[in-house]
């Protein structure tokens, strides 16, 4: 096959190999017919990373100087990117604002609130209280983002993307996207598998279950999916400049990295068909256990996505809202969501080791994002990541003093290496309507029911 770059490649330049197998690329200077800018062609990305059941909020910071902020203990692993963190601190959710009939209890509300809607009815127990409460009525933020990003890019593949990292089941406990419309229960279904998150990646036009399998039975036997599209990446590499060259070899390195870690680590030696029948879950995507590993997958298939121009808006949840995930690797033998229900001492280092850990898992994401080229800088600078929970203080169950953390370049929209104390004074949904202007919707002045924000962004926070 003989690849010309005598004119710009498209920006939806695909490599296509056999199993059905499309190999997108990141943003190359054969895609612009110039030398590709960071700044000026890379488009903006937002991810909405989710943690569960509250913190200590007494123990967030040391000292709350808007540049000279001291991280406390669970917060820590984020100081070697304080520089490119915006820290909004005690946001309020406001859903006592909502009649008792229209609000569910405080982690069901609370874990919807990317959706600051009020709940309909339905027939989940609200905790405490002998009534019953249904899904938000309305769209989450991601998907909205997603939503007008379709209508403004028409050939995006995805409209979202929706993660979460264990948990079999679907619930009012564990769903944080919402598709709407206003006033109507939506809830969107995360995909929980990163083995499935990443053949979506390779998905032609009516790629069947057929192909599927056979892309994930190769993963199996420990063989590359990029194998499959060599002989055209080869025609592409010899076309391509030198530095373009360098940018694609990151890139399939990043995706082999992904495959390494979704492999098995003991295969059966004949590789036979029983042989994979009888691997069942892999690596048990389910076991708490692997939540390591199957948070660091689905990171990896995250920056591949945006990377790729798959979707610009990423749902990614470290588990459900209530989570009980019991971390044996920190020595717990009790559940997050038990241990976060206690207000002894002890009960509050478990619950700040269990933080400690999540953070510094999330700081993987930046470093996947910033490992892959684009245009003059990496991935990271055109993207925003969104940390938030569904709680305040986990013990007490508070929906005010929510600690949101904007991470990332954010392609210089927001001010970093700032610290902000917004003393309840601000709803969270006025940070969802920042997260929409910095995707380019300036034109939303209010998110969710105009119960829960005053309106507009939050103010004095963009460069």
């Amino acid at each position: 096959m003989k690849i010309s770059t005598a004119s710009p490649l498209s920006r939806r330049w695909f490599l296509r190999g056999s199993a059905g197998v499309v190999l997108g690329l990141p943003l190359l200077e054969a895609m612009s017919g110039r030398k590709a800018n960071a700044q000026q062609a890379a488009p903006r990305r937002i991810v909405f990373e989710f943690k569960p059941n509250g913190d200590e909020t007494g123990r967030r910071f040391v000292s709350e100087g808007e540049t000279d902020f001291v991280f406390d203990e669970f917060l820590e692993p984020l100081e070697p990117y304080r520089d490119e963190l915006l820290i909004l601190n005690k946001l309020d959710k406001r859903f006592f604002a909502l009649p008792a009939a229209e609000r569910a209890d405080n982690h069901q509300q609370g874990g919807m609130a990317l959706a600051p809607w009020p709940a309909g009815e339905g027939d989940f127990p609200v905790g405490g209280e002998e009534r019953t409460i249904g899904y938000v009525l309305g769209p989450s933020a991601d998907y909205e983002i997603g939503e007008r990003m379709l209508a403004k890019v028409p050939g995006l593949p995805y409209r979202h993307l929706v993660y979460r990292v264990g948990g079999r089941e679907n619930n009012i406990w564990n769903l944080s996207s919402h598709a709407g419309p206003v006033g109507q229960k939506n809830p969107v279904l995360p995909e929980t598998d990163p083995y499935a998150a990443y053949s979506r990646l390779f998905q032609a036009d009516g790629l069947d279950n057929a192909a599927q399998e056979e892309l994930r039975q190769r993963l199996l036997v420990k063989q590359s999916m990029l194998d499959l599209v060599n002989e055209e990446n080869k025609a592409l590499a010899a076309a391509l400049s030198g530095e373009d060259r360098r940018r694609v070899e990151q890139y399939t390195d990043a995706l082999r990295d992904i495959e390494r870690t979704l492999m098995p680590a003991e295969m059966n030696a004949s590789c036979s068909p029983a042989g994979i029948a009888s691997l069942g879950d892999r690596v048990s995507v389910y076991d708490d256990d692997n939540h390591q590993a199957i948070g660091a997958a689905f990171q990896q298939v995250i920056a591949m996505a945006l990377a790729c121009d798959l979707t610009r808006s990423v749902n990614f949840n470290w588990h459900g809202n209530t989570s009980n995930r019991v971390y044996r690797n920190l020595g717990l033998e009790e559940g997050h969501h038990d241990i976060s229900h206690k207000s002894d001492d002890e009960a509050f280092v478990q619950v700040r080791r269990i933080h400690r850990h999540l953070w510094g898992l999330s700081t993987g994401l930046y470093e996947a994002l910033k490992a892959v080229p684009e245009g003059e800088g990496t991935l990271w600078d055109n993207t925003l990541v969104v940390h938030w929970n569904e709680l305040g203080q986990g013990d007490s169950h508070s929906i005010n003093d929510i600690l949101t953390v904007f991470a990332g370049g954010m392609s210089g929209y927001f001010q970093r290496g700032r610290y902000l104390n917004l003393r309840n004074e601000v709803g969270f949904s006025e940070m969802l309507v920042s997260c929409l202007h910095y995707m380019g919707f300036e034109d939303v002045d209010l998110f969710g029911d105009p119960r829960l924000a005053d309106g507009g962004p939050v103010a004095g926070i963009t460069a």
